[in-house]
């Protein structure tokens, strides 16, 4: 063979050996940066239907009217559905008892009624939508509530548009649970990162509600005790109120007390040996927080190992319940005519 073929040849050989070796290189990078990923953000299944909804409310077709009369001459109702599209259940009997209609933005007396007529109460339960056991969900109940005898009395001069809104103020929860990683050694071996990571972001999953966890930052503290750090966030569209008696979700500017409150539990694992405390709340498990002009807030917590349990590194579920009263409304524009004299 010629030395220019020879040459030819080797070379060759080279670029085929480097860019065997570029794709060796690149599948091993491909490789390790898929193992980053931590295994508890794609193997969990979902706990939750999820969504940023409680309670939904809309009108009935026709209540109220389009169109009403003054002098009392035209009688209507306005006619509001209710449905539970979060996942806690409402009203009666259940933990959130606390459910109120009303309407505002008319004189009850022009409309001859009283403002106790205004206002009505919950009167049976609403049960929240489900996950089904093969992952579909189950919508939450449905109810109706009716405001009658109104009547527009006065005489009016001209025609005259009003609007009115319709308030609904319940008491509301949310569900959360995240996958954490307990480990009794500050150390992280390859074995134990092969069962869980200790150290990092977790996801946590909501049930469907206006307030949500929107993230969980778990890291060890030292030997037998570990920090989780969560924020709490509103995710809905109305206003948070504090469960606190005589609290009818008023908007005011001056009801600062009781605006943007959560009550918050962590509750225990199902271990005795581990011991949760969370220095916002005086070293409880719950506690209330202010989310500050609305901004979500962070709380700190320790599990710590009390009970001297000897179990290295296992997975465990972490469950918080955040407990509030919710205000929201919505808003019916209706026409007053004059109707002429004889």
């Amino acid at each position: 063979m010629r030395k220019e073929e020879l040459e030819e040849n080797e070379t060759m050989s080279g670029h085929v050996f480097k860019n065997t070796a570029f794709l060796l290189l690149l599948t091993v990078l491909l490789v390790l940066a898929s193992c980053k990923s931590s295994p508890d953000t794609n193997t969990i299944p979902p706990q939750f239907k999820g969504g940023n909804v409680g309670l939904e409310m809309y009108y009935l077709d026709g209540m109220p009217p389009a169109v009403i009369y003054d002098n009392g001459q035209l009688p209507f109702a306005i006619g509001l559905i209710i449905s539970n599209v979060g996942e806690a259940d409402v009203g009666p009997g259940t933990p959130n008892p606390f459910v109120e209609v009303s309407l505002t933005g008319i004189n009850p007396v022009q409309f001859g009624v009283t403002e106790a007529d205004l206002v009505q109460s919950l009167a049976t339960e609403l049960r929240g939508s489900k996950m089904n056991f093969d992952g579909q969900p189950i919508d939450g109940d449905i109810t109706q509530v009716t405001f009658d005898g109104l009547s527009y009395l006065p005489d009016l001069f001209g025609t005259s548009p009003i609007a009115i809104r319709s308030n609904l103020c319940y008491d509301y929860q949310t569900f959360t649970t995240t996958q954490i990683c307990i480990k009794n050694d500050v150390v992280e071996t390859s074995g134990d990162v092969s069962i869980c990571q200790a150290r990092g972001e977790k996801i946590p999953q909501n049930s469907g509600g206006p307030v949500h966890i929107t993230s969980l930052v778990q890291n060890p503290l030292n030997n037998n005790k570990i920090q989780v750090v969560f924020q709490i966030e509103h995710v809905g569209t109305g206003q948070i109120f504090a469960r606190t008696e005589g609290e009818h979700c008023d908007y005011s500017v001056r009801n600062l007390r009781n605006k943007n409150v959560v009550d918050v539990i962590v509750r225990p694992l199902d271990d005795p040996n581990y011991r949760i405390s969370c220095p916002r709340f005086k070293g409880s498990n719950q506690g209330s927080v202010v989310l500050l002009n609305g901004a979500p807030t962070q709380v700190t917590c320790t599990i710590e190992n009390v009970g001297g349990s000897s179990v290295q590194v296992f997975q465990d579920w972490l469950d918080i319940e955040l407990r509030y009263r919710y205000g929201q409304y919505i808003d019916q524009q209706i026409l007053i005519q004059d109707t002429p004299q004889p």
